[in-house]
């Protein structure tokens, strides 16, 4: 029970910590308006996938993604020297699709609630 509730202390303060890196210390413009969202990690704790969200156009999206790439070494060792943990973990970045998915669905049932009200409208 102990090492769930320090992992979920290790992913929050990997959260936070990659936020503020990407914010203050990474100086690459095309990263654009990213973000971080959520952190997994594995069980012993050498991988961590940093999930994230990003605002714009498909092409902003893609350079945003490479700029992480590019960044990702820079990231993990300022993380290294941030965290005390015996191993910095092995950083992996990934889309978090989550809002987009959200948003899908809030519109479909827009439509469905106006098409019952204009079926309502027509029924009176």
């Amino acid at each position: 029970m102990r090492e769930f509730k320090r992992q979920d202390r290790l992913r929050q303060q990997i959260k936070t910590e990659v936020a503020d890196i990407l914010m203050r210390t990474i100086k690459n413009t095309r990263i654009g308006f990213i973000t971080i969202t959520d952190v997994e990690l594995s069980k012993d704790l050498k991988y961590a996938k940093v999930f994230y969200s990003t605002l714009g156009t498909a092409v902003q999206k893609a350079d945003s993604a490479r700029a992480l790439e590019r960044t990702k070494m820079v990231v993990q060792s300022e993380l290294g020297k941030r965290i005390r943990i015996r191993q910095t973990p092995q950083i992996s970045y990934h889309v978090d699709k989550s809002l987009e998915y959200g948003d899908k669905i809030e519109s479909l049932l827009e439509q469905i609630n106006e098409k019952k009200a204009e079926d309502e409208q027509e029924d009176n």
